[in-house]
């Protein structure tokens, strides 16, 4: 597995989105970029872009602006003019399979009918990338699909989503530092 060059949350830009679940990804790295004293720019009205050097490697971060059923047109993009692998990136986005305050990662795969990732997919050709699926379930019994995902998250999963955003510079940390494969194992071990 290749080193990771490129981080993208993925999410839906603009004010009513801000604290829905859908936007997990966006918060993630908007926490990384606050936390190390970054501003994102505007990227060809496609992305808000962001580099964080760490141990010399220089990572771009993304947040695509595109709005998230249209995402991978912003990652494919970026991905060209920065001429980055789909294997070098790394993408962060809601999941809600997953219990609220838990994550998982994998190396590939279809979107399981996330459609930023979906768009990903379709855009760059492949399905070979390293993901970090951020929880956000339990779906709610009888929710529509849509409306959970683009309502905010409940007091109790607030707390364990703050969770995850104090930790999530740490372990994309250990994943630029370690390379994708070596930082889950380790992570895995830890979370034991």
């Amino acid at each position: 597995m290749s080193d990771i060059k490129f981080i993208i949350g993925l999410g839906n830009p603009g004010e009513k989105y801000t604290n829905t679940r859908h936007n997990f990804g966006f918060k993630a790295v908007d926490k990384i970029i606050s936390l190390e004293g970054l501003a994102w720019k505007n990227w060809n009205d496609m992305a808000g872009i962001a580099f964080y050097t760490r141990n010399q490697k220089k990572i771009l971060f993304a947040k695509p602006m595109t709005f998230m059923n249209n995402s991978g047109f912003a990652v494919s993009a970026l991905l060209k003019y920065y001429k980055i692998t789909p294997a070098e990136m790394l993408v962060l986005y809601d999941d809600f399979s997953i219990p609220a305050g838990e994550f998982r990662f994998r190396t590939n795969g279809s979107s399981g009918g996330h459609n930023g990732v979906n768009s990903i997919i379709n855009q760059t050709a492949t399905k070979n990338f390293p993901r970090m699926k951020l929880g956000i379930g339990p779906l709610a019994n009888c929710s529509d699909t849509a409306d959970f995902v683009l309502n905010k998250f409940s007091g109790s999963d607030e707390e364990k989503v703050e969770k995850v955003l104090n930790s999530i510079k740490d372990i994309v940390d250990l994943i630029i530092d370690l390379g994708f494969d070596k930082a889950v194992s380790k992570i895995a071990l830890k979370k034991d």
